[in-house]
């Protein structure tokens, strides 16, 4: 073995990446900058519970709980002192993660629990602080409950808005996953073969033909949609009939929605293969179009943790949409004539529609 003609090799891959300043912004920078964003998203993200606290003892259980909600904002939990139909209004509609009502019993007072119930951790972690309060209120107005002891979190009535006692940490999951696979499948399959097209001259033949942009775009989409339609059915199919994640939704319209994902992916797709002429090149976009998707998104942390610019930037992305209506859809059962639903799905239309509009207007007269 030469070392001579070794060292040749190599000093012809690094002359290479000197002349190719994409890469070598994809090698240096953009993990860089995705390594920062996690980073801050650790630090900033106000990931904690949201817990509301109905006394209805006459504020006999006020003080234990004024000194567990004490202890439970150290450990990061939000807690507000709310009237009973406050309560069940902010957890029905998300705003809450849940709420411990106490409520005067032939004990002294009797601990329930409101749970939305769609993060099934969250759910777990309400359910022990739960217990902790029953412990406190017992404690405070010296009356055991009717074991005569502290009250196991198990044996509390519970109401759930939606999930359940059974609900999985995937059932939570997988509506986000559905949607953010779909996408960066789809965008890797049209970004690589609208590129094939240019580099092996099929674009520039149509280029010459009657045909304008617009209407090769569109072309170009409906071709790519098809097969984005079906990867998207099989993955949705996969997931509902082989993982059994739970669909409390119509089944149509959480396929609408997947389908609204992959047209907006495959028009991005087209959209940024026009600034590629390799194939790397064109995967090279995958970290600086995806990944900040998959953090920023919803798919990892709530978007409503994120510090407040950073929830500006997050509802620039797609998937934030897919994300917020593939939930509502499949968690929560919500249907197309809700408000959250019907505004999401038209906002991921929005993202397909101005995808075609810049791809048509950037699209090169020259392939190649």
């Amino acid at each position: 073995m030469s070392i001579a003609r070794t060292w040749a090799v190599t000093l012809r891959i690094v002359r290479q990446f000197r002349r190719d300043p994409r890469t070598l912004i994809l090698v240096f920078a953009v993990p860089t900058i995705v390594i920062l964003l996690v980073g801050y998203l650790l630090r900033t993200s106000s990931g904690g519970i949201k817990l509301g606290f109905v006394d209805e003892t006459g504020g006999t259980a006020t003080p234990a709980l004024e000194a567990l909600g004490q202890t439970l904002s150290e450990a990061g939990v939000t807690s507000r002192h709310l009237s009973r139909a406050e309560a069940e209004e902010e957890v029905n509609g998300g705003k809450l993660d849940g709420a411990i009502i106490i409520a005067p019993t032939a004990q002294g007072a009797g601990v329930s629990v409101l749970l939305e119930g769609s993060n099934p951790q969250r759910s777990k972690a309400i359910l022990r602080i739960a217990q902790q309060a029953s412990l406190a209120v017992s404690t405070a107005s010296a009356l055991p409950d009717a074991s005569g002891g502290p009250s196991a979190a198990s044996e509390l009535p519970v109401t759930y808005y939606y999930g359940g006692p059974d609900f999985e940490t995937i059932d939570y999951q997988a509506p986000p996953l559905i949607g953010f696979f779909a996408f960066l499948f789809v965008f890797l399959l049209t970004a690589v073969s609208f590129l094939r097209e240019r580099t092996a001259g099929t674009l520039e033949r149509l280029m010459v033909t009657p045909t304008t942009r617009a209407e090769l775009v569109l072309g170009y989409v409906a071709g790519f949609g098809i097969f984005a339609v079906l990867q998207a059915a099989l993955v949705l199919l996969v997931t509902l009939f082989v993982l059994r994640v739970e669909n409390a939704g119509n089944l149509a319209l959480v396929l609408l929605l997947v389908v609204a994902v992959t047209v907006g992916a495959a028009n991005l797709g087209i959209f940024l293969s026009t600034f590629a002429r390799t194939e790397l090149q064109a995967v090279q976009f995958i970290p600086i179009v995806i990944v900040p998707q998959g953090l920023l998104s919803g798919v990892i942390w709530p978007v409503d943790s994120f510090p407040r610019w950073l929830q500006g930037v997050a509802h620039l992305l797609p998937l934030t949409y897919s994300n917020e209506a593939l939930r509502d859809v499949m968690i929560r059962g919500r249907g197309l004539l809700d408000g959250g639903v019907a505004v999401n799905l038209l906002a991921l239309v929005g993202f397909a529609a101005f995808f075609v509009v810049i791809a048509s207007l950037t699209l090169r007269r020259q392939a190649g």
